[in-house]
């Protein structure tokens, strides 16, 4: 017996839109995928649990039918189907199409009379029939050789009915659901029904009188109330039934033959997963369907000899030596050609790297730590950094990543197979970075910059660790101290750390005003109990800081300690791919979230130490965010505070209040609101931070850009220019792709729009540093010094003492005079035997 699927497209893919509304998937580019990959994730699932041999996805095919003649008001209370979920429609059935899955749909018919039609045309000629939705009126299809699957819309797993045990759960007949809807209505799709009765009141009519009819044959059997209530709707009631009843004979010429699941088209899924970024999708696809060709000729490179490599080396003389690509993997060193690859152990490594042309690879930092030196000296190309440059966003630049993005591939397993592709990959690479007019922030910074971080990484950081031990003994103290002052303001001893039980004490036992609430209750978030502390609370004070405390702990106590190595120095990791916007970053430990004026922070600093006979010199880029952001608006008033030499924020604030003399709280206020600017602040952000009323931050605001318009002037360029090419530039050229502001939700557009402002000012301050370590670590080679740390805007040296002097006039000069702007770059050098 032939069995045929019956997939209620619609609701599916509606379904699996609003379950994952919140994860706001989207492409690189912006387009919206979040109902297309909640569709595809569900029907591959149905698709892998009951193997359909022949099956039809079934779709409306748009809003006015029938039903809508019959009632001008049916399914009108329904919302506007959102336009995110629209665009995505076309892609669900393209999918299927592609999949080899017959798509349906007929002008002025809903799905679900297409169902019902084929349902029973199927079930008569005999064919077993698998309905697949989430919505309940289509039990009324159930027969002898009809199931309904019926997919839960809040877990989304399903349940199977069949006559049997539909009838032992609703104790009526299939056929009778309209008659229950009649009266229940379906408020889903705005049917009336009568009004006081629900669902299990109307089941419970139908089971005893059969029909519509037979109730109207009995109302003097019923209670007054509801025979009341049953007269006065009667007209309705049997508009609701029948507008709850499928239609089974739709005009429609299809066979069980027709709907036959055809082969899948390779090239249409690649294509397709390509555009989307579904990747993963493809995957899945493969072990569904694994004949399944993806239609792009992938050719596996083969394990060549060392003799063929020996071979390869050979041609060519001293100005064009073959090019080879080097991968470190699982301690040992992929060698690749454009045919081939060999794995070799770190001598034949270092072996073929001397005997090579161009060196291609990925991380170049990494080859440089496991081949040492020797690289340095060779032509080598990091695809890595070339990617990153094309496109920041990505997650990792790994060869694996980079391989599967450029062939379109699915699996990459094992990537020797592929890696010889590396070749093509520059080549495409290369060309486009040049397009972009990034080829110089590639070649004089960030090439460069990799071998600096790798002897910065070498050399790594002296830290005191008995005085960090100290320094841990001395927070966990002041924790525990925090912890009975919390304690005692909540009048009971609670577990601090669950947001239940503190959620608890404050809001229910203290009384507290709730700011936010969340699935689990009320916020008790860094928001929430700053709001609180500015309101006067001593326990939302004591959190704060205790909280403050215990992550500075865990993570620049516990966090450092953990990574001393037995030199007694922290080798960390700098991340030259890991920002958006070209910043640095670093990691175990991360020391970039070190807070910068912070009065722990300057404790934690005071343990970087420098080894004997040597002392620190460190160098702090002052406000140069501000100093960019003058050069970039030409403000004239901004210009000129900085060329000669006033502090801004005096400055800002004479500006704002409108006099000379200015206190220190007037001051902070001005620097709060000049760096609210480059960062994009709202007057909500603002007033949040200040502790302000909203209208007082935005006279603030608007008074900042009364007296200095050419910043506003500025920003509004540049979020035109960023609206109109969907990136920014940084001074140097560096792109940042903003994505987001092709987002329908305001919220993203919004993050979007203060990403562009910031990028632009972040990114060339990150680009000025970059290019000042390089120029830096060339002139401290020569001092026998040794950059060791590059935190927010700040270097920090290991110098001998007696060239001390010397370095820190060298710094000042390197680092005030790496680019010219039209206001002076000022760094401020310092030193000593500990960094503090």
């Amino acid at each position: 017996m032939e069995r045929v699927f019956l997939f209620d497209g619609s609701s599916l893919a509606y379904r699996a839109y609003y379950a994952l509304k919140n994860k706001g998937f989207k492409t690189t580019k912006g387009f919206p995928t979040t109902a297309v990959y909640g569709f595809i994730r569900i029907f591959l699932k149905l698709l892998k649990d009951y193997k359909p041999e022949y099956l039809a996805v079934v779709f409306d095919a748009g809003k006015r039918t029938f039903r809508t003649k019959l009632m001008k008001s049916y399914k009108a209370n329904r919302k506007p189907t959102p336009d995110e979920f629209k665009v995505q429609l076309p892609y669900i059935k393209r999918f299927l199409e592609c999949l080899g899955v017959r798509v349906l749909e007929k002008e002025g018919y809903e799905a679900d009379d297409i169902i019902g039609t084929l349902s029973k045309k199927f079930s008569k000629e005999g064919a077993q029939v698998v309905i697949v939705t989430p919505d309940k009126d289509m039990r009324q299809l159930i027969d002898e050789n009809t199931v309904v699957v019926a997919i839960s819309n809040k877990t989304g797993k399903s349940k199977t009915y069949d006559l049997k045990t539909f009838k032992e759960e609703y104790g009526i007949e299939p056929e009778q659901i309209p008659d229950v809807f009649g009266l229940s209505g379906d408020t889903i799709d705005n049917i009336p029904g009568v009004p006081g009765i629900g669902e299990k009141t109307a089941l419970d009519l139908i089971r005893k009188f059969g029909s519509l009819e037979n109730i109207y044959q009995n109302l003097d059997k019923l209670t007054p109330k509801r025979r009341e209530l049953l007269e006065k709707f009667k007209e309705q009631a049997f508009l609701s039934r029948e507008l709850a009843r499928i239609k089974t004979d739709v005009p429609l010429d299809v066979t069980i033959k027709d709907l036959k699941l055809e082969k899948p088209n390779g090239d249409c899924l690649r294509e397709l997963l390509s555009e989307l970024e579904m990747r993963s999708v493809a995957v899945e696809l493969k072990k569904l369907f694994p004949d399944l060709d993806f239609g792009k000729e992938i050719e596996r490179g083969r394990e060549l000899s060392e003799e063929e490599l020996e071979r390869y080396l050979s041609v060519g003389d001293l100005f064009t030596r073959p090019s080879v690509t080097v991968v470190p993997i699982d301690g040992k060193f992929l060698i690749s050609t454009p045919k081939g690859f060999l794995k070799v152990d770190r001598e034949k490594a270092l072996e073929i790297v001397k005997k090579s042309g161009k060196i291609f690879t990925y991380n170049l930092k990494e080859l440089y730590h496991s081949l040492g030196e020797e690289i340095s000296k060779r032509d080598v190309e990091d695809l890595s950094l070339l990617y990153y440059l094309k496109n920041p966003l990505l997650k990792n630049y790994t060869p694996e990543t980079l391989l599967k993005e450029f062939l379109e591939s699915v699996d990459l397993s094992p990537i020797e197979d592929y890696i010889h592709y590396t070749f093509n990959l520059f080549e495409k690479l290369n060309s486009e970075v040049k397009k972009k007019g990034l080829s110089e922030i590639y070649k004089k910074m960030e090439l460069p910059l990799s071998y600096v971080l790798y002897k910065m990484e070498k050399r790594g950081v002296l830290f005191d660790v008995s005085y960090l031990e100290n320094l841990g003994g001395e927070i966990v103290d002041e924790t525990e101290s925090l912890k009975e002052k919390i304690y005692e303001e909540a009048g009971e001893v609670f577990n601090i750390n669950s947001p239940k039980q503190l959620s608890y004490v404050l809001f229910e036992k203290l009384k507290l005003k709730p700011l936010k609430k969340t699935k689990s209750g009320y916020s008790t978030d860094v928001e929430t109990l700053t709001t609180l502390a500015l309101e006067g609370s001593r326990i939302a004070e004591y959190l704060l800081e205790y909280r403050k405390l215990t992550k500075l702990y865990g993570t620049f106590v516990k966090g450092i300690l953990k990574h001393v190595g037995e030199d007694g120095r922290v080798h960390g990791k700098f991340l030259q791919t890991a920002t958006a916007t070209g910043r640095l970053s670093s990691v175990e430990p991360n020391l970039q979230n070190l807070p910068a004026f912070d009065e722990f922070s300057k404790k934690v600093r005071q343990a970087v130490t420098s080894s004997e006979g040597y002392t620190l010199v460190w160098a702090d880029y002052s406000q140069i965010e501000l100093r960019i952001l003058a050069h970039l608006s030409g403000d004239e008033k901004l210009i000129e505070a900085f060329r000669t030499g006033r502090d801004i924020h005096t400055e800002t604030a004479r500006y704002l209040f409108g006099k000379e003399e200015i206190g220190e709280g007037e001051r902070r206020i001005a620097k709060t609101v000049n760096f609210g600017i480059i960062y994009g602040m709202s007057p909500h952000g603002l007033s949040e931070r200040l502790g302000i009323p909203i209208k007082e931050a935005e006279e603030y605001i608007e008074n900042y850009f009364n007296q200095f318009p050419r910043v506003k002037e500025y920003i509004e360029r540049t979020l035109k220019e960023a609206y109109e090419k969907g990136y920014v530039r940084t001074l140097f050229g560096r792109i940042r792709p903003l994505p987001e502001l092709k987002d329908r939700s305001y919220q993203v557009r919004s993050f979007g729009e203060r990403a562009a402002v910031n990028a632009i000012i972040q990114g060339t301050a990150a680009d000025i540093m970059k290019l000042a370590m390089v120029e830096l670590y060339r002139k401290l080679e020569e001092e026998d010094s040794y950059l060791i740390l590059q935190v927010h805007d700040e270097v920090v040296i290991e110098v001998p003492e007696e060239k001390k002097d010397k370095v820190v006039q060298l710094v000042k000069e390197t680092m005030e005079n790496c680019i010219n702007l039209s206001v002076p770059l000022t760094a401020k050098v310092e030193s000593g035997k500990r960094w503090s």
